[in-house]
């Protein structure tokens, strides 16, 4: 059995799954992230992130103690340290190079520029008001402002004139320090701006082997945007599956995020591709080295695929499982308020409870505590799964939730 080292944090989806598969693990826990840190615990070594060679010696007094067979990570903030680590301990993983360039979206989008293939929109480096100005004066609005180095849409915004978006910026970077503090403590803040670009959006996950080679899955997800339900907001609030695009449309997907894993020089490590699928064909918005959120619950009950077994197999250089054994109905919902406020609770929830397609319910916030945006740095309010095997059942329950269901508040 394996003994696998967890960087930065880990969840309970993958610390379950390995001990039921008999294989023992370490975490190597951020002590920014960490409560009560001096305290030692069974399963975990607390250091800081901060530089190399502080969680370098950790993972190699772990590794010296116990052997080590596999490194993962899963968070976004950790990917760099993960890299960084399998490759002292001589094990499958990312080079430093490939992870720096799924972390920061300047560097990404400069590997999918020399692409022969166009796959990625038109950016810039933000660093003054001017900068901003010159690259809107050069594009067409609506642009695209948001943080290379984080995830979940945090502090993310789509401006329609140069005034917008100055304020945006402005806004932003008043947000920063605390936003940057909150959810990647060990990051440097940098923002870009970048085209707009119009259509549907989607999501694939693929597994990229040791010699580069990117496994995508057939199943493509479907996304809602706040923008398409009418919120002022740019976070994703719905993941659907099975897709509702055309074979050709799929495959293009698929053949984009193919391509988008090798330009950006992954090996050993899973890869979660957002795309939009313009007039013009796919275009990557990101590549992340992990897998997308909430994607081992929706490939086992949509597609009895399991990621995190085939997450661990890449780890150790096992053959994978992707192929779909079904073809079931699941959707992830994040709720965010439409008026940012003090938390009321969610409108109709007694008879969300009850319905049959749904799987997971969790409230993130307590009542009269504030919930806001997403683009202002906040995280959702809530988190629903719906899942049937009878499509139709599916649909409707999805009406219902989509109808009747939402984020309460009150002015505070």
């Amino acid at each position: 059995m394996a003994h696998v080292l967890i960087i930065g944090k880990s969840f309970s989806g993958l610390k379950n799954f390995l001990v039921q598969h008999g294989h023992t693990y370490t975490i190597l826990q951020d002590e920014l992230a960490t409560k009560f840190p001096e305290k030692k615990f069974k399963h975990r070594v607390v250091c800081s992130f901060r530089d190399e060679s502080s969680y370098l010696a950790a993972a190699h007094k772990v590794h010296d103690h116990h052997p080590v067979d596999a490194v993962i990570t899963i968070y976004e903030n950790y990917i760099v340290a993960g890299a960084v680590v399998a490759t002292a301990l001589g094990l499958p993983g990312l080079t430093k190079e490939a992870a720096l360039a799924c972390t920061d979206k300047e560097i990404m989008r400069g590997k999918f520029a020399l692409s022969t293939e166009k796959v990625s929109p038109d950016f810039q480096v933000v660093d003054s008001r001017e900068s901003l100005t010159d690259f809107a004066t050069s594009h067409t609005f609506p642009l695209i402002l948001k943080p290379a180095n984080l995830a979940k849409s945090l502090l993310v915004t789509k401006n329609d004139s140069l005034d917008e978006l100055l304020a945006n910026y402005d806004k932003a970077l008043n947000l920063t320090a605390t936003t940057y503090k909150k959810y990647a403590p060990n990051s440097t803040p940098k923002f870009i701006v970048e085209e707009f670009l119009e259509g549907s959006i989607h999501s694939v996950d693929a597994f990229v082997d040791a010699h580069g080679e990117p496994h995508v899955l057939e199943q493509v997800v479907d996304y809602q945007t706040g923008h398409d339900i009418g919120f002022d907001d740019n976070f994703h609030y719905s993941r659907l599956l099975p897709s509702q695009l055309s074979d050709a449309d799929v495959a293009a997907i698929r053949h984009t995020a193919k391509l988008g894993c090798k330009l950006l020089g992954m090996t050993s490590s899973p890869a979660h591709v957002e795309i939009i699928l313009t007039r013009d064909g796919p275009r990557i918005v990101e590549i992340g080295a992990r897998n997308g959120g909430y994607r081992e619950r929706m490939h086992r009950l949509a597609n009895d695929i399991d990621i995190t077994k085939n997450a661990l197999a890449l780890a150790l250089n096992k053959p994978l499982a992707i192929t779909a054994k079904k073809n079931a109905s699941v959707g992830v919902f994040e709720l965010f308020p439409k008026v940012p406020g003090a938390f009321a609770g969610i409108s109709h929830q007694a008879e969300l409870e009850q319905l049959a397609s749904l799987d997971y319910l969790s409230i993130k916030a307590r009542p009269g505590h504030f919930v806001g945006k997403s683009s202002d740095g906040h995280k959702m309010t809530a988190i629903v799964i719906l899942h049937n095997d009878d499509a139709d059942q599916f649909a409707q329950d999805m009406q219902y939730m989509n109808q009747f269901c939402a984020v309460q508040t009150t002015t505070l």
